[in-house]
């Protein structure tokens, strides 16, 4: 009867190490990871360095709003349609920039183009460009001391040539290009896909 007792715990024992044995080697080992937050910052927006001068954007909403504009003008336009883009550019290879201003939106657009104004460095007007569509190519040929500007017009390519000076200010009124598409040296501005500008308002 010991004997048997005796057995019975034995294998007792023996049964209850090699549940302990199974245990250890089937019970999954959990790692603890450490959770690293991510935050979804919003993409940056990419502009051409050309057209972005905080400062200068400064100046030219002083020149619009005193200046350029009327203050009945100013009364009747919806602050949605204030809003302009620049793009710096030394068209006479003197070493300073004429800036470029492009009155994009619906209030100084109509179906055959927009507004563009062209400035001296000292933000003095150059040319007020009417039904003029975007993009415009500044070729690196000089006529006249100036660099030539392409834009289109009614599907024609015109060939804007500084004279007595000014640039045509109607493009539409300027005959065809003796050619059918800018060099691959021109400059592309006011372009979303080659050099977009960035954005600002008056």
């Amino acid at each position: 009867m010991k004997n048997v007792l005796l057995l019975f715990v034995v294998v007792s024992v023996l049964y209850t190490c090699k549940k302990k044995i199974e245990n250890q080697v089937t019970e999954p080992i959990v790692e603890q990871v450490e959770q690293v937050e991510v935050k979804n910052e919003e993409p940056k927006e990419i502009f051409t360095p050309q057209s972005v001068n905080d400062t200068l954007a400064e100046q030219i909403k002083d020149f619009i709003t005193t200046q350029y504009l009327s203050e009945g003008d100013l009364n009747i336009i919806d602050e949605s349609q204030r809003k302009f883009q620049l793009y710096q550019i030394d068209l006479n290879d003197d070493g300073n920039n004429e800036v470029f201003v492009n009155f994009m939106t619906s209030y100084f657009c109509g179906t055959g183009g927009c507004t563009l104004l062209l400035l001296s460095p000292e933000l003095k007007p150059i040319t007020k460009f009417t039904v003029t569509s975007t993009p415009l190519w500044v070729e690196q040929t000089m006529k006249n001391g100036w660099k030539i500007i392409l834009t289109r017009s009614q599907g024609e390519l015109k060939e804007l040539i500084y004279t007595n000076g000014t640039y045509p200010s109607n493009p539409s009124m300027v005959a065809k290009a003796p050619y059918d598409a800018a060099s691959g040296h021109a400059e592309i501005l006011f372009d979303n896909n080659f050099s977009p500008a960035k954005t600002y308002t008056f």
